[in-house]
């Protein structure tokens, strides 16, 4: 399954263990401190502030169990999103600042090149949100559990995404959250659709 228009290209390789993936691009963003209400929310549920793109995907989760995640467009090689599995040896820099050796049962999130994430446990840092990101991908999507309980528990990583999705989560869940964090995104950092929905 390919999608694409201008500015992204998104392709499912691996429909075994990804039910559904939904992404948008959303150009023009300023990536800053969250506002006081947001943080404050963050802060109550144990989690730490980081910025307002970053906090709007972990609000949401908190807010509808559904896990997002927010790529920096330019970082992404070809413009290309490709949810596959992980060539053996293939390594990523997580956002946890550690490197992680994949193997090929493992599902990711790639570009053109390299991996991007570990799909349903972790993003990677070169692919990251940061300061000087404009342009982001943001990512709703659903994962088999099975795959990402052995994915997590083979690189002993743990992340609020990895133990959500290890549950299962419903495909008709991804889009609802999808439209409520652009939205959020849109309303404190500004920006607009820079793409079609992918689904």
């Amino acid at each position: 399954k390919t999608k694409e228009n201008s500015s992204l290209k998104v392709k499912v390789e691996a429909v075994d263990l990804c039910y559904r993936y939904q992404a948008v691009v959303i150009d023009g963003v300023k990536v800053k401190e969250s506002p006081w209400w947001l943080k404050q929310r963050l802060i109550s549920a144990g989690m730490r502030p980081i910025n307002n793109i970053v906090d709007v995907t972990n609000y949401v989760l908190l807010e509808m169990g559904q896990p997002l995640h927010a790529f920096d467009y330019e970082k992404l090689e070809g413009k290309k999103i490709i949810v596959r599995h992980a060539k053996g040896g293939e390594k990523i820099k997580a956002l946890d600042g550690n490197d992680y050796k994949l193997n090929k049962e493992m599902l990711v999130i790639s570009d053109a090149k390299k991996p991007a994430a570990i799909a349903g446990v972790m993003g990677g840092e070169a692919t990251g949100v940061t300061e000087k990101t404009t342009t982001i991908v943001l990512e709703s999507a659903t994962f088999d559990p099975v795959s990402v309980r052995h994915t997590a528990r083979a690189l002993n990583l743990r992340s609020d995404s990895s133990n959500l999705f290890e549950k299962g989560l419903s495909t008709e869940a991804t889009a609802a959250a999808l439209s409520r964090a652009a939205n959020l995104i849109m309303q404190i950092a500004g920006g607009k659709a820079g793409s079609n929905l992918f689904d």
